[in-house]
C-alpha cells in the first residue's frame, strides 16, 4: 500500500504538474528531466521501433563475427538510429557524459605511469606469489574481489583500465591473461557494496530511504557470491593456457 513519503514515478500529460499544484495531494511535484508526455503510436513509430531491433541485432551479430569492431559498429548504428529518426542529433550528443569520458581518458594515462614505473610489476608480483597458495580458482576470485572493492570508489570504467595494466603482467600456472581479464571485466561491474559503485545505486539510495550500510550488509553477500559463481564458471569456459612442453632429458 501507498504510504506518506513514498516518491511516486507517474505517466501524466502535460497539465498534470501545473493543475495538481494547487491542490496538497503532493507533498513535492516535478518534472522528470528530459521526460516527455506521452502519446499514441504511429505506424511511422512502429516501423522505426522493428528498425531499430534490427539495427541492434545486425551491428551485435557484426561484432561476434569479427565482421567489423565494436568501434565502428557502435559509429554506424548511432548514425543509422540518427538517419531513421529514432533519435535526434541533439539527444545523440546529449547522452555522451563529460565526466565519463574525461575520468575514462585520465585513467589510460594512470595506467600507463604504472606501467612505465614497474608499479604493476610489483603488484602483479604480489599477485602472483599470494595466488599460488589459493590455486587458479582462487586467483580468479581474488582478482574480482579486488576489482570489484575498487569499483565501489572509482569509476567501474578507470577501474578496469587501471587493473588491466596490472593483470596482463601477471604470469601463473594455470590461469591465463585472457581468464584474468574476464575477471576484472565482471568485477568492475559488480560494484554492489556502496551506493556510490553506480548511478542506479545512488538513485535509490534516498528516494528508496536505504541506509549507506544497507548496501553494505546486503551488497557484500551479493558480491561475493557472485565472484565465486564468475571464477568457476570463468576457470570452466574461458581459454586456459595450453600446457607447457615437455624439456627434452640430456
Amino acid at each position: 500500500a501507498i504510504q506518506v513519503g513514498d516518491a511516486l514515478l507517474m505517466e501524466a500529460d502535460v497539465d498534470f504538474v501545473r493543475e495538481r499544484r494547487a491542490f496538497y495531494d503532493f507533498l513535492l511535484i516535478r518534472y522528470v528531466p528530459n521526460s516527455a508526455p506521452p502519446r499514441l503510436s504511429t505506424r511511422m513509430d512502429e516501423a522505426r521501433r522493428v528498425s531499430a531491433g534490427l539495427i541492434f541485432a545486425a551491428s551485435v551479430t557484426a561484432m561476434a563475427c569479427g565482421v567489423m569492431s565494436m568501434l565502428t559498429a557502435s559509429v554506424l548504428t548511432s548514425f543509422a538510429l540518427v538517419w531513421i529518426q529514432c533519435i535526434t542529433v541533439e539527444q545523440a550528443f546529449a547522452s555522451i557524459k563529460g565526466r565519463v569520458v574525461l575520468a575514462t581518458v585520465a585513467a589510460y594515462g594512470l595506467g600507463d605511469g604504472l606501467s612505465s614505473t614497474k608499479v604493476t610489476d610489483v603488484v602483479a608480483e604480489g599477485m602472483v606469489d599470494f595466488g599460488q597458495r589459493l590455486g587458479p580458482i582462487g586467483v580468479l576470485f581474488l582478482v574480482f574481489m579486488i576489482t570489484s572493492a575498487m569499483s565501489c570508489i572509482v569509476s567501474n570504467q578507470a577501474t578496469a583500465i587501471i587493473l588491466y595494466s596490472v593483470v596482463k603482467q601477471c604470469k601463473m600456472e594455470g590461469v591465463s591473461t585472457l581468464q584474468l581479464v574476464v575477471m576484472v571485466v565482471m568485477g568492475a561491474s559488480s560494484s554492489f557494496m556502496t551506493p556510490f559503485g553506480y548511478q542506479t545505486n545512488l538513485m535509490v539510495w534516498k528516494a528508496g530511504g536505504y541506509q549507506f550500510s544497507d548496501y553494505t550488509r546486503m551488497g557484500t553477500p551479493l558480491t561475493i557470491v557472485t565472484g565465486l559463481l564468475a571464477s568457476v564458471l570463468c576457470y570452466l569456459l574461458v581459454e586456459q593456457p595450453p600446457p607447457a612442453p615437455p624439456q627434452a632429458e640430456r
